[in-house]
């Protein structure tokens, strides 16, 4: 029965780490399966789904998580038999391994919400015959032999086994191995274990502990009750007992320190190697010649003890290690936020010689390094994103009947984790459309000229305050004549409605839309991408799409950096200020006489250089005082780099200063806005809105989306 937490927030804090530790260790055991699934057969990979499943199924036994300890040690009974090189780690034993982490995922999710565990029986069947066949399919009985045709007097031959003739009375040879005559092999394992004080109190169990050591093979050798008290100054939630236990040298220390994974850090854990094995008894003087010459196995252990001897120090790791609860890193942030508003406001009250008077420049340097520590602690690389993608795909192409190879670049890209813990449906249902509408079947697309593989390329980077999620295949590509047969069935757009190519791709974007013909568990319910498209615009982010028929299609996110602070220029149209990025900014130009031409009634461009550039006039795309033109010599151009559109002119009256803004998310108080990727407050107390430079110059007809006279 699980422990009872009911009222004991200690209790409650310990086991929500253990749950903690639990998602970490899937994580770990699901890259490590996709990495054997994919031929990285490495014994490290193997060793480390090994270790996340025998920690998950120490902290269940400690936690009474009876069903999850139960799978969880059948499960690690294969990984051990695999980690050994009795069972080979062919795609068949790693496909049922797969399933089993599916099982093992779902006890787990079960003991953390407190619902009925899943049904497993018949996955441990597999894994029992798994352990039973060493990973083998059962041999079939071999075919009963053809009997001999009789001869002409009508005799036929017999077989006849003369072993059994060798031994009248039926004995059975028997192999014996001297080496379990020999006793354990010099340089046993020697452990010393005193519980904290508090153990049992905080819900601890030692003799769990001292059950996983036996079950190792190890044997208590003494139990030290010296400071075991008097029974009248005796606490039954206190531990005096320290055991030593003797475990044989085949086993590695690192085996036997993750048994104390879950024990507390004033315990008293002493491992050592001894010369020769604990509790043996002294060696009768007969068998000594034959003891002597073994040096060799003691001279290996010690070889592979000596390169473990650095890995000692990431034993003591986790005392360097703090967890802290997410929202106290928010918390922090926000606080940061309001140090630099209150810096914003100075900077505006303050004359400049005051400002240096009281440092301010200093302190805006303390707190922006501070913002960068808070910052770095909860950027995250994406490949935490990225390792389910592999396991997905397995299942799309297993349902499909496709063949698709991945590509991955970019793991290593770092992105806040409040925007990396929201990206997980998107690039689902991004991976499952590639899969179910991009990729064409193997005959298809052997018939198309490709080969009978597809592949998915998915691609992080970082641009400027931006990180770009891209995910291209080279399938089909959409077909836009039924795309826009589909939209016009559904109603979503009219018959006669003209539509350029962009706009037709994304249609597929829109609430309901779907092109499948029937449902499926994979598509056909019309919420995919619109999930796609909601969930990145409410990060203040923006979805493309650009497709080639018979080449593919890529679906590109491009999200925040950071959910919090930005350096940003303001600026100003008519009587009300915006911010705008400046990691979108390359230089500011003051055009003179002739130097801003217009090529047609609605564009313009700017010369620069011998070269001419795209304009956008902002007070004209927020429809802004359209009714008081300025001359282009009245107003300043800002060169803004544009992931889509390369350098482009925005044109705005004027600049007026550069401070670091809070973002305040527009999704949580309104609603998104295609081109505005947030507000701030600034030093007067003022609101100004962020612009989102890509989504803002990205379309001529912007305009038609921006709401009319926006207040800043």
């Amino acid at each position: 029965m699980p422990v009872s937490a009911a009222g004991d927030d200690g209790l409650d804090e310990i086991q929500g780490i253990f749950f903690e530790e639990c998602a970490e260790g899937l994580a770990v055991a699901e890259q490590g399966l996709s990495a054997m699934a994919g031929g990285q057969v490495s014994a490290d990979v193997i060793a480390g789904v090994f270790r996340a499943v025998h920690s998950i199924k120490g902290g269940s036994g400690a936690f009474g998580h009876m069903a999850l300890l139960a799978f969880s040690h059948r499960f690690e009974n294969v990984l051990d038999e695999v980690r050994g090189g009795a069972i080979p780690p062919d795609a068949a034993v790693t496909g049922i391994m797969l399933g089993a982490f599916d099982i093992l995922s779902d006890h787990v999710a079960a003991a953390q919400s407190g619902g009925t565990p899943p049904a497993d029986a018949a996955m441990l069947e597999q894994l029992d015959k798994l352990l039973a066949n060493k990973g083998a399919a059962a041999e079939p009985a071999p075919a009963p032999a053809e009997p001999a045709p009789a001869d002409e007097f009508g005799f036929a031959p017999v077989a006849v086994d003369l072993d059994i003739l060798d031994d009248p009375f039926g004995f059975e040879p028997v192999a014996i191995s001297l080496d379990d005559l020999a006793g354990e092999p010099a340089g046993g394992w020697t452990v010393r274990f005193g519980p904290s004080r508090d153990a049992m109190a905080n819900g601890g169990e030692p003799i769990l502990v001292i059950r996983e050591l036996e079950r190792m093979g190890g044997q208590i050798l003494d139990a030290d009750l010296s400071a075991l008290p008097p029974l009248r100054d005796l606490d039954p939630e206190e531990s005096y007992c320290v055991w030593t236990i003797g475990l044989p040298a085949t086993i590695d220390e690192a085996d036997i320190r993750e048994c104390f994974d879950f024990v507390a850090p004033d315990s008293l854990i002493d491992i050592r190697r001894q010369e020769t094995a604990p509790g043996a008894a002294p060696p009768k003087p007969e068998p000594v010649p034959e003891i002597a010459p073994l040096p060799a196995p003691a001279l290996r252990v010690v070889e592979t003890s000596e390169p473990a001897a650095p890995e000692a120090r990431p034993a003591d790791a986790p005392q360097q290690t703090i967890r802290v609860d997410l929202s106290k890193l928010d918390q922090l942030l926000n606080l940061i936020g309001e140090l630099v508003i209150q810096g914003s406001i100075l900077s505006d009250r303050l004359a400049p010689a005051d400002q240096e008077r009281v440092e301010l420049p200093q302190l805006a340097r303390l707190t922006r390094q501070i913002q960068d520590n808070v910052m770095s602690l909860r950027a995250q690389p994406i490949r935490q994103a990225f390792s389910r993608v592999p396991r997905m795909l397995r299942d799309l192409m297993a349902a499909t009947g496709k063949q698709v190879v991945l590509e991955t670049i970019g793991e290593t890209t770092e992105v806040d984790k409040g925007v990396l813990e929201k990206i997980g449906d998107p690039l689902t249902h991004m991976i499952r459309n590639a899969v179910d509408h991009g990729i064409e079947s193997p005959e298809e697309r052997l018939a198309a000229g490709k080969s009978a593989e597809g592949t998915i390329r998915l691609s992080a980077e970082q641009k400027g305050a931006r990180i770009i999620v891209r995910v291209a295949d080279d399938g089909r590509g959409i077909d836009r004549a039924r795309v826009r047969a589909k939209a016009i069935e559904k109603g979503i757009v009219s018959p006669d409605a003209v539509l350029s190519d962009e706009e037709i791709d994304n249609l597929i974007c829109a609430p309901g839309f779907s092109t499948a013909e029937t449902i499926s568990n994979i598509s056909g319910r019309g919420v995919g991408m619109d999930v796609v498209r909601s969930n990145v615009e409410a990060l203040g982010g923006r979805v493309e799409i650009h497709s080639v028929p018979g080449e593919g299609t890529s679906f590109t996110m491009a999200l925040p950096l950071t959910l919090a602070i930005l350096d940003g220029m303001i600026v100003r149209l008519a009587d009300q200020r915006f911010v705008l990025p400046l990691s979108n900014v390359v230089e500011t130009v003051q055009p003179v006489a002739g130097q801003v031409k217009r090529v047609s009634p609605g564009s313009e461009v700017i010369e620069l250089r011998g070269a001419y550039l795209p304009m956008r006039r902002a007070s004209e795309l927020f429809a802004i005082a359209e009714h008081q033109r300025r001359a282009p010599e009245e107003s300043v151009v800002i060169i803004v780099e544009s992931g889509v559109s390369g350098l482009v002119g925005l044109m705005i009256d004027t600049i007026e200063n550069r401070r670091e803004v809070v973002i305040k998310s527009l999704e949580d108080n309104l609603y998104p806005i295609r081109g505005l990727g947030g507000a701030t407050i600034l030093g007067d107390g003022s609101i100004a809105l962020i612009l989102d430079i890509d989504a803002l110059i990205v379309s001529p007809g912007f305009n038609k989306f921006a709401p009319k006279g926006m207040a800043a």
